[in-house]
């Protein structure tokens, strides 16, 4: 059953009363250009009722070649299974389901020359962000964030591959004992890691969220595949957090990975990693220099900030003031030391 014009209003709605635009029904325009030509056919998009097959309704060939040979084109190319051989295997429109689709596209012209790939970022980061979409050069190797940059200018010799994929992403629940006060938590910025299941643990990709006032945030991880990994979580003034095991964690445009350290003790590597407060469990405040304990080092730190104001690392309490509060929290929790495998 293909969506209705009615159902499709009814989405446009909700996504301006939110602010979002749902991740199951969306698309956007890819244009190309260099200093003779442009071209703006391609559109790749989602919907509910698409498939990676040929649909009538969705899936629309490119016209020809102008006759007078001079040409610069985007297309995805699709051959087999549904598609009509008749049509030819470039395709101008490209719609597919929601279940972690990826696109591959292709740019062709006429001439040897600069060329230009565009789209609207500012669409795309409309989009829920569980929708992470990578333009990768196959050729160069490169990687461009379409939720963050609007082009990628390449040169161009010769037929030139892509594909738009996604990447590991976890909503992330991190508390901190420091920036929580019982209801909600001073907003701040942490990094996450994923790191090897075994052996060195080495680390093998990294991501930065500012955390909501209920510690959440997406972690998105483009270079790391599909694997098992232990998520380490970092913050400038508390202690490092490990998973308490490796997670199965998924590479994909849509899919995305939960991981909720507030839960539980248990979600941290380690005896007594995270500290209870009432319902929720946070981590230790206090690690001011960043080596993975609470020490002398960290008070003298603090000690010498008291009355600085601004972003510190001092502050453990966020409050932008190294103060007493800072100091009782640094005193009160030394000695206390990052656990990991």
């Amino acid at each position: 059953m293909k969506i209705t014009f009615t159902a499709l209003l009814m989405l446009m709605i909700a996504a301006r009363l939110t602010g979002q635009t749902s991740y199951t029904s969306w698309d956007f325009t890819l244009g190309a250009r260099n200093n003779l030509q442009s071209d703006s056919l391609a559109r790749m998009g989602i919907r509910p009722d698409a498939t990676p097959d040929f649909e009538n309704t969705y899936d629309i060939p490119r016209p020809p070649r102008s006759p007078s040979g001079n040409y610069i084109e985007v297309y995805f190319p699709h051959s087999g299974g549904s598609y009509p051989p008749i049509l030819g295997t470039r395709y101008a429109v490209d719609y597919q389901g929601p279940a972690d689709p990826v696109w591959n596209l292709s740019v062709e012209c006429s001439i040897s020359a600069t060329v230009t790939l565009y789209w609207d970022s500012s669409v795309i980061d409309l989009i829920e962000p569980r929708l992470q979409l990578f333009l990768v050069d196959l050729a160069g190797a490169q990687k461009v964030n379409m939720r963050k940059e609007g082009h990628y200018t390449f040169a161009y010799t010769t037929k030139r591959d892509f594909q738009v994929v996604g990447a590991i992403k976890v909503d992330l629940t991190y508390l901190m004992e420091g920036f929580w006060n019982g209801a909600s938590q001073v907003q701040d910025t942490v990094g996450g890691y994923l790191a090897g299941a075994s052996g060195a643990h080495t680390i093998v990709d990294s991501a930065r969220i500012r955390l909501d006032a209920n510690g959440d945030g997406m972690l998105v991880f483009p270079d790391a595949p599909t694997g098992s990994y232990y998520l380490l979580v970092r913050h400038r003034n508390h202690l490092e957090t490990w998973t308490a095991s490796p997670q199965s964690l998924t590479k994909g445009t849509t899919s995305f990975s939960t991981y909720d350290f507030s839960s539980g003790a248990g979600t941290a590597y380690g005896s007594g990693s995270l500290k209870p407060e009432g319902p929720v469990f946070v981590s230790w405040g206090g690690d001011v220099n960043q080596d993975g304990v609470v020490d002398y080092l960290d008070r003298n730190i603090t000690w010498n900030n008291r009355t600085l104001t601004g972003y510190l690392p001092s502050d453990c309490n966020g409050d932008n003031t190294t103060n007493g509060a800072d100091d009782t929290l640094v005193l009160d929790n030394r000695l206390r030391a990052r656990q990991k495998p």
